[in-house]
């Protein structure tokens, strides 16, 4: 066996662990990710503020998909080919791969960081100021 042959073969193993072990991953931290009707607000936003572990749910889940999206790039660079259209798919897949990562941190700052302060917010808000507090996070979950 040559060595381009062994280490495109490794390569794919590599990817293919990465990639389950990312989606095994995903699933489970997503398990502790506090549940309920989405778009019931009052009773989700309840829900969020009274969890403790919200924004460590979605630090796990960026950090899953991390393992997952490096498995998908992983794969880009086993199939790599030398010429032609195939390589030029192959390097605009790692670009993309690359950029889905970036725009799902954003999702997840907003999900995690922003919308917990929010929902927080109204949790603890008076009640003069319950309303606005309210569409606040109404926003923030809009925005997400």
């Amino acid at each position: 066996m040559n060595n381009i042959a062994f280490s495109r073969r490794t390569s794919l193993r590599i990817s293919a662990s990465l990639l389950l072990a990312g989606q095994i991953l995903y699933i489970l931290v997503t398990l502790l990710h506090t549940g309920g009707g989405a778009n019931d607000h009052p009773a989700i936003f309840a829900g969020y503020a009274a969890s403790d572990i919200w924004t460590a749910v979605h630090v796990g889940q960026f950090a899953c998909m991390t393992v997952f999206l490096a498995g998908l790039f992983t794969l880009s660079l086993a199939l790599a080919v030398e010429t032609g259209v195939a390589r030029w798919a192959g390097q605009l897949g790692a670009a993309l791969t690359v950029a889905a990562l970036a725009l799902y941190g954003v999702v997840l700052a907003v999900d995690g960081v922003a919308l917990k302060q929010a929902v927080n917010a109204w949790a603890g808000a008076p009640d003069a100021e319950r309303a606005a507090r309210f569409a606040t996070a109404e926003a923030v979950r809009w925005l997400e």
